[in-house]
């Protein structure tokens, strides 16, 4: 049990909080209303858009699909999660 606990603290102790970031989904009309995509892009007002947020709420980018999204965020060694 003594490695577990000692693995527990190295992961721990490695664990960057600011490299966490989570994702939510919005429609594109609000996208479109709230500034976070011009209000001419050329997207259909119903279609979804998926935002990947900081730890601090700051929007880093978006896409239409939640896996280019995630893997975005994968890709430059950060931890995602979903916010429902």
């Amino acid at each position: 049990m003594a490695k577990t606990i000692a693995s527990f603290e190295r992961d721990a102790a490695a664990f960057d909080p600011s490299r966490l970031v989570y994702i939510t989904s919005t429609g594109a009309d609000e996208a479109k209303r709230t500034g976070l995509i011009p209000s001419d892009t050329a997207i259909a007002d119903d279609a979804r858009i998926y935002v990947l947020h900081g730890a601090d709420g700051n929007t880093l980018g978006f896409s239409d699909t939640w896996e280019t999204v995630y893997g975005t965020a994968l890709r430059n060694d950060m931890t995602p999660v979903s916010v429902h």
